[in-house]
């Protein structure tokens, strides 16, 4: 397993250049236990990163549906969503190597055979590694706000990402998201509204009901019990 999670780019004299990321590269702390776990079934179940498209086919074995999971925190909801859906395939991508390690604890106690992870920065996963019209469903739960104004650029769903996540879905499958932001809510169905090959699952063009295969998580019920309002957006790839 690889330990960066970025591909570092330089200008001509050789300078760093900072781009914008949804995420902070920090260290953070990880248990002994999560260690073990990559150590011990990342080469089962994870993906390192490559500039070159994955083959599912060959990675699962299998030419069923392709279900990517965009953060997947803990993983606990993933690996229990891919137990209960055995005859759909699920690709995970996360860049904090404390939800990797959950992950593949929880995946090797669930004995989990549908299911691989990534470790890397989404943006670049999905430009290099996800080939197009492969993926039937994209699902980004809970992804962080970045709530002060200043630090919006800074949210994962922007334009071009959602664009990008467009070519990459098969005509008629579905992106979905989950937040309990309500700004960010309003914000996504903002930049999406101009994207014309995506069309709203809502019939007030808005958000839809929680559906039922969508776990919920520890994150998300601590949310509703400080009051926070839960909104499920749901869009499907037309022609």
């Amino acid at each position: 397993m690889k330990n960066n999670i970025i591909t570092p780019q330089y200008d001509q004299n050789g300078t760093f250049l900072r781009q914008i990321r949804s995420f902070v590269c920090r260290k953070g702390r990880i248990t002994k236990c999560q260690m073990k776990s990559i150590e011990k079934y990342w080469s089962f179940i994870g993906i390192d990163f490559q500039l070159k498209e994955l083959n599912f086919l060959s990675i699962f074995n299998c030419s069923a549906p392709i279900v990517l999971e965009i953060g997947f925190g803990s993983g606990e909801s993933l690996v229990q969503t891919a137990k209960n859906f055995p005859n759909k395939n699920f690709l995970g991508i996360e860049v904090y190597k404390s939800g990797i390690g959950s992950c593949l604890n929880f995946a090797y106690i669930s004995k989990i055979k549908n299911l691989r992870i990534i470790y890397y920065d989404v943006v670049e996963v999905i430009d290099n590694m996800i080939m197009n019209r492969t993926l039937s469903t994209v699902q980004i739960f809970f992804p962080d706000p970045w709530k002060k104004k200043r630090h919006h650029k800074r949210r994962l769903l922007q334009s071009n990402f959602l664009r990008s996540l467009s070519k990459k879905l098969i005509i008629g499958g579905r992106l979905h998201i989950a937040t309990d932001s309500e700004d960010y809510a309003f914000y996504i169905l903002e930049k999406i509204k101009n994207i014309t090959n995506y069309i709203n699952l809502s019939k007030q063009n808005n958000f839809i009901v929680r559906p039922v295969s969508r776990i919920i998580t520890k994150f998300e019920r601590r949310g509703c019990d400080q009051g926070n309002k839960i909104f499920d957006l749901m869009f499907q790839l037309q022609y």
